[in-house]
């Protein structure tokens, strides 16, 4: 009767253990290997990286079309890199 209780108390755990992993899971992905991957961060967490992302791409793009704009001004006016007119 004990063992009995035992093994139903441990498949009750197992079940609940079992049921819980996927719910967990916010996405699985499939990369380009076939690997299988999963992401436990919520909707709104994976949404703010992205957006962080792409403001970093922004503002790393704002400053390589500054320094070339720096540069082609310099260019026109006939200097060189440093700064000096020949």
């Amino acid at each position: 009767m004990k063992s009995m209780t035992a093994l139903l108390a441990g498949t009750v755990v197992a079940a609940t253990m079992a049921a819980a992993a996927p719910a967990s899971a916010q996405s699985i992905t499939i990369g380009p290997d076939g690997r299988p991957g999963i992401d436990l961060r919520s909707r709104g967490q994976r949404e703010r990286d992205y957006d962080r992302e792409m403001r970093r791409r922004d503002r790393d793009d704002y400053y390589r079309e500054q320094r070339y704009r720096e540069r082609d001004r310099f260019e026109r006016r006939g200097y060189d890199r440093r700064g000096y007119d020949y």
